[in-house]
């Protein structure tokens, strides 16, 4: 028959909000170039570790060190369900299970790079672009309450949802997200998540990039107005074609910055040579 593992270190609801606070705090305010969020991730988990093993200078040791080791993930949607699975792992070793340094390890290695491009998929091809399309359209209609909308519905939406995937990963511990990844549901919502981003992003992208050209050539008495050949053969084909050569120069490696210095250029060009 087998034993019930009787918890005499627990955590309470108060410990578990600070440490996933801290994480949200601390998980990219103290980068270290050799470790990357572990400097964050050591932080978040500070007050568990002296909880578990404060009695046990050298477990507290261990603790520290393996906290200390390689750590990076998308921070604020999904990596909190890395720090949730941590802590129930780091209870149950404190509370007698035979979990070695390695497991913890392993399991942190093994999830950060998987749930990094979910949560980058989730967030920022998905959440922020929604937000952003919402908050754009009422910043040009002339709405100051835009930004605003945009910072508290980001800020709301974001950790209302992290923080119950924190919950739900301490609750049900690794053998939750092996469900997860086991059931298929994971890559439907990933299908479903890049689908609306996209669908999102080229909404935007086609109410919001304007571009006309007022190049026209006159025969006698005739002018022919290109604007109106494009729009003959595709409507808004010059914005379309901005929107392409932007992604391909982000494709090509170039920054953001430099794509941006591009598009001022072609713009001040096109204007002084009576192009826009």
């Amino acid at each position: 028959m087998e034993e019930t593992l009787i918890k005499t270190k627990t955590l309470t609801k108060a410990d578990l909000n600070k440490t996933y606070w801290t994480w949200c705090s601390m998980c990219q305010a103290i980068y270290s170039f050799e470790r990357l969020q572990a400097p964050g991730f050591l932080s978040a988990m500070s007050g568990p570790i002296q909880k578990f093993y404060g009695d046990n200078e050298e477990e507290k040791r261990e603790a520290i060190k393996r906290h200390m080791e390689f750590f990076n993930c998308e921070a604020w949607l999904i990596g909190p369900i890395i720090v949730g699975i941590t802590l129930s792992m780091e209870e149950e070793r404190a509370n007698g299970l035979p979990i070695s340094n390695e497991d913890i390890s392993g399991v942190k290695t093994g999830l950060m790079g998987p749930l990094a491009g979910i949560g980058d998929t989730l967030r920022q091809g998905t959440l922020i672009p929604i937000i952003g399309s919402i908050a754009i359209a009422m910043g040009v209609a002339g709405n100051f309450l835009g930004p605003i909308f945009y910072m508290v519905a980001t800020l709301g939406i974001n950790h209302g949802i992290s923080y119950g995937l924190f919950r739900g990963a301490y609750k049900k511990g690794k053998e939750g997200i092996n469900d997860i990844f086991a059931s298929g549901k994971l890559e439907k919502l990933m299908t479903g998540a890049t689908a609306v981003g996209a669908i999102t992003i080229g909404g935007l992208a086609a109410n919001t990039v304007k571009l006309t050209t007022a190049l026209k050539f006159t025969f006698g008495e005739n002018d022919l107005v290109i604007q109106e050949i494009l729009d003959k053969i595709i409507l808004n084909i010059l914005p379309l074609g901005l929107i392409f050569l932007t992604l391909h120069l982000l494709n090509k490696k170039v920054s953001s910055s430099k794509v941006l210095i591009i598009l001022i250029l072609i713009a001040i060009v096109g204007v002084l040579i009576g192009l826009f």
